[in-house]
């Protein structure tokens, strides 16, 4: 088999995983307005995107140990059967304490399923052939990114926010059987002691750190800010000693010694706080500032999630052509940092055109980073790591993806003119007052949670730019 009919060979079995994996946030993102109008509690709507990607953060490095150790198509399978029961719990789901759960065990199985089908790219595609790997998951990215929206805002509106969860359900499963199907070429297996430690170490960093910001926000809470602190702080003290000592690590300090997988690393958290944080925040945008539905708030975001999808396959593409990589995100961010700023101070008074076309130039520019990530590490890591290395790829952009998320939504709820309980139901059926200093108090608040994302955005220009690996051979 040729090669680049190894990397297209791989597509259908890679292909309905990473489907999930990216359709998830957008689906969601589209029906929070009327989970929110359904089961109330505004300022708690966005842990049903950062539960999963909390979930995604711990679960994403333990998959990837445990494909090194038993075999990434093995463990691709579980991923999947974790991802269906949260579906199902989801769906049946009558309180927001409930969904949030099932939404965590749906991101315990989601964190397998990125991670763990780029490793498999990386076993069955040459190095130089793995741009145009890129390029067709990024193709799979835009089906993602236009299904995503789109079938979000119809179901939504049609059937109802469950039938997200309900139709998720056949497609892991038919992903289960082509993946039992195909015989894939297995990397390199060795037997390992998993870093119980280290997994402690980095579950403590991640929800003490997450559960501090987003209490930060809310009166009355400064005890518990100051002890979810504490347990972040502890933990992100603890993770140090424990990779080094550790025998087999699930951070392996040689691998991060490699500059280039560090700063891709780092690209892959900022770049995860903008685009989870923007699918998050404009669906609330739309349905509170906008006053749109959810068929509407759904196709305007399309210039977002097509564009983002269609510059991942260019430039995975130009990769493979050129052996560049670093040099795409480095020319395209400055347009979308520009865009972003852009979005805070003005969106809100945009025709919906003008506000499409800034949409677009974001997702253009942003869409640039993940193929370069991708191929930097797979390039960059030693075999042994490779699925530690494609684990802490997604570990790190799903860390990035709760920060810009919490860090995003506490700034807008700070300045936002709700009271404690947040009052959903009524804000969503659109009866709050329309009082201009009401008005005016929400665009402030969108106005400081775009701005933060914007800052996101700078940091991973900043990463592109510092990158030490530039080409690929």
């Amino acid at each position: 088999m040729t090669n680049s009919r190894a990397s297209l060979a791989l597509l259908p079995v890679i292909g309905i995983p990473i489907f999930l994996a990216m359709a998830n946030h957008t689906m969601v993102s589209v029906a929070l307005p009327q989970i929110g109008a359904d089961l109330g509690q505004l300022r708690r709507l966005p842990w049903l995107v950062m539960g999963y990607m909390m979930a995604v953060t711990v679960a994403g490095p333990l998959y990837g140990v445990l494909g090194d150790t038993y075999g990434r198509a093995r463990m691709l399978q579980m991923a999947l059967s974790v991802y269906i029961a949260g579906s199902m719990v989801c769906a049946v789901a009558s309180d927001i304490d409930t969904l949030t759960i099932g939404r965590v065990v749906q991101g315990l199985g989601g964190g397998g399923l990125m991670a763990l089908a780029q490793a498999l790219i990386a076993d069955a595609v040459p190095p130089r052939e793995r741009g145009r790997a890129q390029g067709y998951i990024a193709i799979i990215s835009v089906l993602a990114s236009t299904a995503g929206p789109l079938l979000g805002g119809f179901m939504v509106e049609v059937l109802g926010w469950r039938s997200l969860f309900v139709v998720t359900i056949p497609l892991a499963g038919l992903a289960m059987i082509l993946l039992h199907r195909r015989k894939i070429p297995r990397g390199a297996v060795r037997s390992t002691r998993f870093d119980t430690a280290g997994f402690m170490a980095l579950l403590a960093l991640v929800i003490g750190t997450t559960s501090a910001i987003e209490m930060a926000s809310e009166t009355g809470l400064s005890a518990w800010v100051l002890l979810s602190a504490a347990v972040g702080i502890s933990g992100l003290i603890a993770l140090f000693p424990t990779q080094r000592r550790a025998i087999s690590p699930l951070f392996p300090p040689d691998l991060f010694a490699i500059p280039a997988v560090t700063r891709a690393a780092l690209m892959s958290a900022f770049h995860g706080g903008v685009m989870v944080g923007l699918v998050t925040m404009i669906p609330l945008f739309h349905a509170l500032l906008r006053t749109e539905g959810a068929i509407e708030t759904a196709m305007t975001m399309l210039a977002l999630t097509i564009t983002m999808g269609f510059s991942g396959y260019i430039t995975g593409n130009l990769i493979t052509a050129t052996g560049r990589t670093a040099l795409f995100p480095s020319v395209s961010l400055a347009a979308g940092i520009l865009a972003l700023f852009f979005l805070a101070f003005y969106g809100a008074d945009l025709s919906r055109w003008i506000l499409m076309t800034t949409y677009s130039v974001i997702g253009l520019s942003i869409g640039t980073v993940m193929a370069v990530v991708n191929t930097t590490v797979q390039q960059e890591a030693p075999d042994q790591h490779r699925g530690r290395a494609a684990g802490a790829v997604t570990f790190f952009r799903s860390v990035g993806a709760v920060a810009g998320t919490s860090l995003s939504t506490s700034a807008l709820f700070l300045f936002a003119p709700i009271d404690a309980t947040g009052a959903a139901g009524a804000i969503f059926s659109q009866t709050q007052s329309t009082e201009p200093q009401i008005i005016a108090a929400w665009r402030f608040a969108f106005s400081a949670g775009f701005g933060t994302l914007a800052c996101f955005a700078i940091g991973t220009w900043v990463m592109a730019l510092t990158t030490p690996s530039r080409r690929v051979e």
